[in-house]
């Protein structure tokens, strides 16, 4: 089935509900204004909106588009609750507004439910029944306050809860991919793994408590699933910085295992373009400290150039503009390095003069050319 079939569709369920109940509620004495009708044609929605979660659930309960069903429909609770809560209040005009809102957001909820219905291969016809009309026994009032015969899935207490579960076990997922990655490249993840393990079977408890209605227990095991998480985020944080680490190694840059902190404050900053500039200065300082082991550092001092290259190509601002004086200086570093054996035999004093002056740029290059 396609889109534009299943937008029909879904308009067609609309129009069915919004005929049926006003044909209904208008025979009925005590219903007769046109906020009542909406609201009473978004609880219809909202039944059929709950039905199809049913059947949904324990064929989709991972999948992204049912949480957005599920998003879909804790949002037209809450207008539909708004909407009751200023018709008890007198205010027909919002009233109205919130119930019109909640019709089209349970209209958006179907028309997912369409779409993963065609997916999944199954079938809504057990939630027919809802469409059926009233019986005319039923007085209004009852209608509009009577009691479903609902569990608390589908109860607008329960979204929150179960979005969070769900969510959660997404991002498990995530975080798995990222330890199996980082474990192929020579990186030890297995706590990270254990941590994740761990968590999943907490949140899958979590979702078992809160299908039988104990919410209670199911937010304990959500907050204890997600400390296990967090605690995984950080080992695989540490992990990847310790990659970043090897990498910057051997780009020539003068870090080690001690860096592993700073390396992972600098992402988590997002200043990490500025932290590799900043190191580039750093050692190009210490490079020039060893006047007579220059020409030693040559390759070093190569690498360093190609990686300032490379953050030159990409980088914008005063990180491009500070990127090119830092390779220019590398570059008259390096052509000094070529020179050094022989400046040292013949001109030494010159050799330790024009070393320290490219140190001295470098440390005030650092932090973006604002010094130490």
């Amino acid at each position: 089935m396609d889109m534009v079939d299943s937008k029909k569709i879904t308009l067609g369920i609309i129009a069915i509900v919004l005929l049926a109940t006003m044909a209904y509620i208008y025979s009925a004495p005590q219903v007769t204004t046109p906020a009542e009708s909406l609201i009473a044609s978004a609880e219809r929605l909202q039944q059929l909106v709950y039905c199809r979660n049913q059947v949904l659930q324990n064929l989709s309960q991972n999948s992204q588009l049912f949480t957005q069903i599920v998003n879909l429909t804790a949002t037209g609770d809450n207008y539909l609750a708004k909407a009751k809560q200023y018709l008890n209040l007198g205010n027909a005009t919002q009233a109205m507004q919130y119930a019109v809102l909640a019709l089209r957001t349970y209209g958006q909820a179907l028309d997912l439910q369409e779409k993963l219905r065609d997916t999944l291969g199954t079938s809504f016809a057990s939630c027919r029944a809802v469409l059926a009309p009233q019986q005319a026994n039923l007085t209004a009032n009852l209608y509009r306050n009577r009691v479903r015969n609902e569990t608390c899935k589908w109860s607008p207490d329960f979204y929150p809860q179960y979005v969070a579960i769900n969510v959660s076990l997404q991002r498990v997922n995530e975080l798995e991919s990222i330890a199996s990655r980082a474990a192929s490249s020579g990186y030890d993840t297995s706590n990270a793994t254990r941590l994740l393990n761990q968590a999943r079977q907490l949140l899958l408890e979590a979702q078992s408590l809160a299908s039988n209605c104990l919410l209670n227990e199911s937010a304990h095991r959500l907050a204890e699933a997600r400390k296990l998480i967090g605690q995984a985020t950080s080992e695989l944080a540490r992990a990847g910085a310790m990659r970043t680490i090897a990498e910057m190694r051997r780009h020539g840059l003068d870090v080690n295992e001690t860096s592993v902190g700073e390396v992972m404050r600098a992402l988590r900053a997002r200043k990490f373009e500025e932290y590799l500039l900043n190191k580039t200065a750093d050692t190009l300082l210490n490079v020039t400290r060893n006047v007579p082991g220059l020409e030693r550092q040559r390759n070093r001092l190569q690498l360093l150039e190609q990686l300032l290259a490379r953050i030159q190509e990409r980088a914008k601002g005063t990180h491009k503009q500070l990127a090119l004086q830092l390779r220019e200086l590398v570059q008259e570093a390096i052509n000094l390095a070529e020179k050094a054996p022989e400046m040292a035999k013949n001109n030494p004093g010159e050799l330790a003069r024009q070393t320290q002056d490219i140190g001295e740029r470098a440390r005030q290059m650092r932090g973006g050319g604002r010094g130490p």
